[in-house]
């Protein structure tokens, strides 16, 4: 979720070749219901902070990585045990 224009999130995943869309968020109020605000983020603007979420069956959030740097990303092999730790859970 970014704070972008819907046109804007929806060009880049038509360039990118996504086969999701990106939510648009221009007024924060998701980004804030998540407490993912990076004030002054990028040219002074408030924009949303990388995150990575994963949600369970129920809605329920499990893991989280958080970070201001949006180069910093969570490996493949961290989320995928985060996975693993749900595939525990379930009944």
């Amino acid at each position: 979720m970014v704070v972008d224009p819907v046109e804007t999130n929806a060009q880049l995943a038509r360039d990118a070749r996504l086969d999701f869309p990106i939510l648009s968020d221009p007024d924060l109020h998701t980004i804030d219901a998540y407490g993912l605000r990076h004030r002054d983020g990028h040219d002074g603007h408030d924009i949303a902070l990388s995150a990575s979420v994963l949600v369970d069956a129920g809605g329920i959030v499990r893991w989280t990585h958080v970070t201001p740097n949006l180069r910093v990303r969570p490996l493949p092999a961290t989320i995928l045990a985060a996975v693993d730790t749900l595939a525990v859970r379930a009944p």
